[in-house]
């Protein structure tokens, strides 16, 4: 933030004025009792009158800082002389806040103008300015000492008093009300107790010199809560103060004094989440957290976490977050416990590469059974996509890839050689116009088994026999003979455990054959390819052993 004063330098005749000293931490006792000080280091050309007139509230402070400082000639300061400044002394000049980020629904209502206005970045707000976030909306506020406050959804902040002392934004009051919502602020550490940083609520109130801590207000309930990570704070409701160190919080209930400060819920653990992310929305799932009675989740570009992306809160340890761009983000994890306290926050940095998006797999399904050994495999055409990266494998992790075609421009696909019947696993990726190739599908898993050929029947005594080579042990056979090809008009539905089926002499004429097997689990595979049967009649054949001479046609 630019410094709205600065006591570096200042030209005038003379000399330069410039202001190297720092805040003494301890009270001091001189003509002003009980007065914290600064300390100025004398330039050459300085003298008390135009000090006084620089940066004292009242051309009256000269004497009482000659008499101060014990200075015998206040026309003529020695350089590298060390001034004692009484802060009560200063001028007191009104700053600015700057907007560092904003992001979705984020209005301000201006004091001066009464006009309520879109929230911009290095939009300056002023005292008596009030501030409010939509569901969406997120904002960063940065003040006159680089003191940040992130105000999250649906919350509500009046600026009460931004100010400075002595012309030194390095000495700054900030007073603010949160009337409902969350803030998370980052405090730039105070030398002297004269300045502060103060946030008010309907239930208490936190005043800080320095620290890291979120200050809820739920306007609903009445209750605050607060909840320190670095430093201390103190809580103040109902003419009672409450000290907060590090690693606690508490809550106030309006009317009420704090209640005591309760230790806040550890980090969870999210070293076993995936670097990389090829889906959208977001997801990732994490152990529980002991204690735990929710969690929330924030995204952002970079771990400062000045514009969120995405903020919630669910009761599961698991994250559903939105469909982000392609790009690297930072995610960080708190658990909430059964007061609404929210604990320490994991971190966890992720690559979404989710882009171009694969297609969806038609064919063979998940789990599905193929009877083909040159099986078909298709899927859906993409908008976005110039060709496909489509991969066959055996294992689920493609280490031994069978098949692999990076720039297949078909959505259609049927191997040039036959598989072995097995396990199989399979899936694709897009590539765009730009040559970029997205991430592959889920792995889809099929079996390929074919169906036995069923061989020419014979005639046996009377009958018609069907047999086929086995297949594995322990499967069925379940055979369906029509005297249609969609198997309408069935006239033979049987269930057999050898590979063999003898059935009576069926009516001539056309009649069509179909067969598939049946795990031992109850699983059905599809049925094999239709067969049609040209049937002569039973009396014209001499029944011998020997094999009936018919006409098979596969379908």
């Amino acid at each position: 933030m630019q410094r709205l004063g600065s006591l570096a330098t200042f030209g005038r005749a003379g000399g330069v004025l410039a202001f190297f000293g720092f805040l003494c931490p301890t009270l001091l006792v001189a003509t002003v009792a009980q007065a914290q000080e600064w300390l100025y280091t004398v330039r050459p050309g300085d003298n008390i009158w135009n000090i006084t007139a620089d940066y004292l509230s009242s051309m009256n402070y000269w004497p009482k800082l000659q008499a101060l400082n014990g200075v015998a000639d206040p026309e003529r300061l020695p350089p590298g002389m060390k001034l004692r400044v009484p802060v009560a002394w200063l001028k007191k000049q009104p700053t600015a806040a700057r907007v560092v980020s904003a992001r979705g629904k984020v209005e301000a209502t201006l004091i001066f103008s009464g006009r309520t206005v879109a929230v911009a970045v290095d939009q300056p707000l002023q005292s008596g300015d009030e501030i409010r976030t939509g569901p969406d909306g997120s904002a960063t506020l940065e003040f006159g000492d680089g003191s940040q406050l992130l105000l999250q959804a649906d919350s509500r902040l009046t600026l009460d008093a931004l100010s400075s002392y002595g012309d030194d934004t390095l000495i700054v009051d900030t007073r603010l009300r949160l009337r409902q919502g969350r803030a998370d602020s980052q405090v730039t550490p105070r030398r002297i107790s004269k300045a502060r940083y103060e946030i008010s609520t309907p239930a208490a109130t936190t005043a800080v010199r320095g620290t890291n801590f979120r200050l809820g207000m739920d306007a609903a309930t009445g209750v605050a809560r607060v909840e320190v990570l670095a430093g201390a704070l103190d809580f103040r409701g109902e003419r009672r103060s409450r000290k907060v160190p590090k690693g606690f919080g508490a809550l106030a209930e309006t009317g009420r004094p704090p209640a005591a400060t309760v230790s806040l819920l550890k980090a969870p653990t999210l070293a076993d989440l995936s670097p990389q992310v090829e889906r959208v929305p977001v997801r990732f799932s994490f152990p529980e957290l002991s204690g735990a009675a929710g969690y929330r989740t924030q995204i952002a570009t970079d771990t400062r976490f000045e514009t969120l992306l995405f903020d919630g809160v669910s009761q599961q340890p698991q994250v559903r977050g939105p469909a982000l761009p392609d790009g690297d983000y930072v995610m960080r994890v708190r658990g909430i416990d059964p007061r609404g306290l929210e604990g320490y926050d994991a971190y966890h940095s992720f690559r979404l590469h989710a882009r171009p998006e694969p297609p969806f797999l038609a064919r063979p399904g998940q789990q599905a059974t193929v009877p083909e050994k040159l099986p078909t495999f298709e899927w859906t055409e993409s908008t976005t996509a110039t060709a496909y990266h489509f991969q066959l494998a055996e294992d689920e992790r493609f280490s031994s890839v069978l098949l692999d075609l990076p720039d297949y421009t078909g959505t259609r696909l049927i191997p040039d050689r036959s598989l072995a019947p097995g396990v199989y696993y399979w899936r694709v990726a897009t590539r765009d116009g730009a040559d970029r190739q997205g991430p592959f599908s889920d792995p889809q898993r099929f079996r390929l088994l074919p169906t036995p050929e069923v061989g020419s029947p014979e005639a046996v005594e009377g009958e018609l026999v069907f047999r086929w080579s086995a297949a594995l042990p322990g499967q069925h056979y379940q055979v369906q003979l029509a005297k249609d090809a969609h198997f309408q008009d069935i006239v033979v539905d049987r269930q057999v455990d050898e590979p063999q089926l003898a059935i009576p002499w069926p009516e001539s004429g056309f009649n069509y054959l179909r067969m598939r097997t049946i795990d031992p689990d109850g699983t059905a595979a599809p049925y094999g390819p239709t067969q049609r049967i040209d049937l002569p009649p039973k009396n014209y054949w001499p029944f011998t052993l020997g094999a009936v001479l018919v006409l098979i046609l596969a379908l």
